[in-house]
C-alpha cells in the first residue's frame, strides 16, 4: 500500500482542547472539545464535550486537558489521537525555529498567513503523522541557572513556582516506582536532564496512545489518593495537569527506547489570541445599533461619549451599542458597561475584531489609530443587521441620535455629513485637495467629499456592493491622505445621502496666528452658513482634531464634553488630568494657580463650571484654597 493511500486510510483525530470559546481553524484533522464541561453552565456549541459518555469531567479543575485525554481514550475511536491546546499547536515544518525563550513560536493569533507558514494543511499533516508511531512536542532546553544550588533541571524546575510544589512531584515518582518498577531508571534520568517536552502536546498511534492512557492514569488516580489539596489556590489544584506534563516526558523517553516505536518531535506555537469570530445579532428586535472603535487608551473618552447618547436618549427606544476593539481592558469593559446598568433600553457589548486585521499592514500615527479602520468590517460581522449608525467616540452627543437613525437614505449607500474643513481647504487652493479628490478617489467633484466620523450604513446594499475583504484590500493598496476615509469616500461615490452639519458638527483648532475657522469660512457659501447654524445648537459635536478637550481646556465645545463628563465613570480620572492641564499640576488637588487662570481666561471659566459646578463642595473647596493662596501672595 502506498503512502498516499496509507494516510487517506488512517483515521486521525486531533483534538484542540478548549475552555472557553475559541477560534480553531476550520480543518478535517482538527476536533474542537470543551473540557471541564460538566462544570460549565452550558456547553459550547460547535465543540465536543468531555462530559459524555465515560468521563472526569468533574475534575477538570485539578486534571486541566487531561480530562479531554481521557475522554478521547474512552469513548472516541481513530488511528491517530492528537491533543493541541486553544493557544498551542505542532508546526508541521519542523524547520520552523523562531523559539520565545520557552520553547514557543509565538503569534498574536492564527491567521491564513500563519496557517500557511506552520504548514497546517490537512495533506500536510497527514504526511507527516502517518510516518511515525508518536510525535512529541520539540524538548524545551532549560537556561544553565541553578537552583537550590544546583542547575535547573526537570526535577528541580518543577517548584521554581509558588504554584508548585516539589513534593506532590515527589509523590508521584514515588508511586510511579511502586506501580511500574521498569521505569525507574528511565525516570531519574528525565529528572535529570535539562530538556523537557511540555504542554501534555502528542499525536500518538491508537496502540500507543491507549497503552499511554492505561498507565498515566492508573499512576494520577493513585497520586490523587495522596496529595492533600485542600488548602491549595486555584492554580494550585492544577496539580495533576503539571504532574501529568511531567510523566509524559518520561513516557515519551521511554518512547523513544523502545524498539520498533518511530517517534518524531515539531515545534509548538503560542497563540496570544484565539478569540472567535463572532457574527453579531441584534439585541433588540427594533432596536437603534449604534457602531463605536477605541482602544484601551481611548476608554474614558469612549464612555463620555456613551453617556452622552443616553443622556438624550428616548426612553420609547432602545439603543444597540457595539463596541469594537483590540485591547480595551475587562476592568474599563465591566465600568463602562455599568454606567448603563440603570437603563433596560440600553444595551452595550464589546466585540474583538483583531483576527480580522494584521495591524503592520495599515497606516497609523500619534494621530491616527487602526481602530479607525474598523468601520470596513462591520458589513460582514453584523450579517443580521440592514442598517447601523457609526459614531467616532471623540464626540458627544447633545441630542437624541434616533432621529438620525430614523432618517431615510433614499436608496444611498451612505448617510454622511460634507467635510467642510476639506471644502475650505479646496478654495484656499491648498493640499491640491481639488486634485487629489477627482483624480485619485475619482470623485465627480471634490466638494462632494464626506467626513466619516458620523455615518448612517446601508449595510445590505454595502454588502451587495463590496465585500469587507476587498475594502480593507483597497485600504492597504496605496497611501491614502485619509485613509478609510478615503476609501469609503470612493466606495460610496454618487451613492451618499448628505446629512446636516449639525449631527457632525467639527470643532474650531486654535493655533498661533491661524485657526481651522479660518479654513470653514473658506467652504461654499451655503455649505458654511449650515455650518455657523448649526455650531448654535450642534447635535453632534466632533473633536476632530488634534486639540481634545481632555487636553486643551480651553478648546472650542469643551463645555459640551465637560457636561458629559459629570455623569461618566471617568469623572474622578478626566478630572485630575483636566487639573494638570489647567494648573500644569502632578497632583491630583486642584491648585490656587488653577483659579487664577480661571479668573483671567472666560473660556477656561466656561469649563471649569462644568468641572466645578456651581454650590459643589470641590468649587467651595477651591475656592478656600484660592482665597489663601491670594493671602499668602500678597
Amino acid at each position: 500500500m502506498d503512502q498516499q493511500t496509507l494516510n487517506q486510510k488512517n483515521n486521525i483525530k486531533i483534538y484542540v482542547v478548549c475552555h472557553k470559546p475559541s477560534y480553531v481553524p476550520s480543518n478535517p484533522l482538527l476536533y474542537p472539545i470543551q473540557v471541564g464541561t460538566a462544570l460549565a453552565e452550558e456547553p459550547l456549541e460547535g465543540m465536543l464535550h468531555d462530559n459524555e459518555g465515560y468521563n472526569i469531567s468533574e475534575k477538570n479543575k485539578s486534571y486541566c486537558e487531561l480530562t479531554a485525554q481521557f475522554w478521547a481514550w474512552k469513548n472516541d475511536e481513530a488511528d491517530y489521537y492528537g491533543f493541541f491546546h486553544y493557544r498551542r499547536y505542532f508546526s508541521f515544518d519542523p524547520e520552523l525555529n523562531r523559539d520565545d525563550g520557552w520553547g514557543n513560536i509565538a503569534y498574536d493569533r492564527i491567521s491564513k498567513e500563519v496557517i500557511d507558514e506552520l504548514k497546517l494543511q490537512p495533506e500536510v499533516m497527514r504526511n507527516i503523522i502517518t510516518k511515525y508511531d508518536v510525535i512529541s512536542v520539540k524538548g524545551r532546553h532549560y537556561p544553565r541557572i541553578k537552583e537550590d544550588g544546583v542547575l535547573l533541571d526537570v526535577y528541580h524546575e518543577y517548584g521554581s513556582v509558588p504554584f508548585q510544589h516539589r513534593q506532590d512531584l515527589d509523590i508521584t515518582l514515588q508511586v510511579l516506582e511502586e506501580k511500574y518498577p521498569e521505569f525507574k531508571e528511565i525516570a531519574q534520568g528525565y529528572m535529570n536532564s535539562f530538556v523537557a517536552h511540555e504542554c501534555n502536546m502528542f499525536i500518538m498511534k491508537r496502540e500507543v496512545y491507549h497503552a499511554y492512557c492505561e498507565w498515566l492514569f492508573d499512576i494520577l488516580f493513585e497520586v490523587e489518593k495522596r496529595i492533600d489539596t485542600t488548602w491549595y489556590s486555584v492554580e494550585e489544584y492544577r496539580v495533576m495537569g503539571y504532574l501529568a506534563e511531567r510523566l509524559c516526558g518520561i513516557y515519551y523517553m521511554y518512547l523513544k527506547q523502545k524498539e520498533g516505536i518511530r517517534t518524531f518531535e515539531l515545534p509548538k506555537t503560542l497563540f496570544h489570541d484565539t478569540t472567535p469570530k463572532l457574527v453579531l445579532n441584534p439585541v433588540f428586535e427594533e432596536g437603534i445599533p449604534i457602531v463605536l472603535s477605541a482602544n484601551n487608551k481611548f476608554a474614558p473618552y469612549l464612555d463620555v461619549m456613551i453617556q452622552s447618547i443616553i443622556a438624550n436618549a428616548n426612553s420609547t427606544r432602545q439603543y444597540d451599542i457595539i463596541v469594537l476593539f483590540n485591547d480595551i481592558s475587562e476592568k474599563n469593559q465591566n465600568l463602562i458597561i455599568w454606567g448603563a446598568r440603570n437603563h433596560s433600553n440600553i444595551s452595550i457589548r464589546f466585540i474583538r475584531v483583531c483576527e480580522y486585521f494584521d495591524n503592520d499592514k495599515f497606516f497609523v500615527d500619534q494621530h491616527l489609530s487602526v481602530e479607525t479602520y474598523y468601520r470596513l468590517i462591520i458589513p460582514e460581522i453584523m450579517p443580521g443587521y440592514s442598517k447601523i449608525l457609526y459614531l467616532d467616540c471623540d464626540m458627544v452627543a447633545d441630542h437624541d441620535v434616533a432621529e438620525l437613525y430614523d432618517m431615510d437614505l433614499e436608496g444611498c449607500l451612505i448617510g454622511a455629513a460634507k467635510d467642510i474643513d476639506v471644502a475650505g481647504q479646496i478654495n484656499l487652493k491648498q493640499n491640491n485637495w481639488d486634485r487629489y479628490a477627482v483624480e485619485e478617489l475619482k470623485l465627480d467633484s471634490p466638494y462632494d467629499y464626506f467626513q466619516a466620523g458620523v455615518l448612517i450604513l446601508d449595510l445590505e446594499q454595502l454588502r451587495r456592493t463590496i465585500s469587507s475583504e476587498e475594502m480593507i484590500r483597497m485600504a492597504v493598496s496605496h497611501s491614502w491622505r485619509c485613509h478609510d476615509q478615503d476609501v469609503l469616500n470612493m466606495i460610496c461615490k454618487g451613492r451618499v445621502h448628505y446629512i446636516p452639519q449639525k449631527w457632525n458638527t467639527l470643532m474650531d483648532w486654535q493655533e498661533p496666528g491661524r485657526s481651522r475657522m479660518q479654513i470653514l469660512k473658506m467652504a461654499p457659501r451655503k455649505l458654511y452658513e449650515e455650518y455657523t447654524a448649526a455650531r448654535k445648537q450642534p447635535y453632534i459635536i466632533h473633536f476632530a482634531g488634534y486639540q481634545k478637550p481632555w487636553n486643551v481646556a480651553n478648546c472650542d465645545f469643551a463645555e459640551y464634553f465637560w457636561e458629559y463628563v459629570k455623569i461618566s465613570v471617568y469623572y474622578p480620572s478626566l478630572l485630575r488630568r483636566i487639573q494638570r492641564c489647567f494648573g500644569n499640576e502632578t497632583n491630583c488637588s486642584v491648585q490656587a494657580p488653577v483659579m487664577v487662570r480661571i479668573e483671567r481666561d472666560p473660556m477656561i471659566r466656561q469649563v471649569a463650571n462644568k468641572v466645578l459646578p456651581f454650590g459643589s463642595r470641590r468649587r467651595e473647596w477651591v475656592k478656600k484654597v484660592y482665597r489663601k493662596f491670594k493671602g499668602l501672595a500678597k
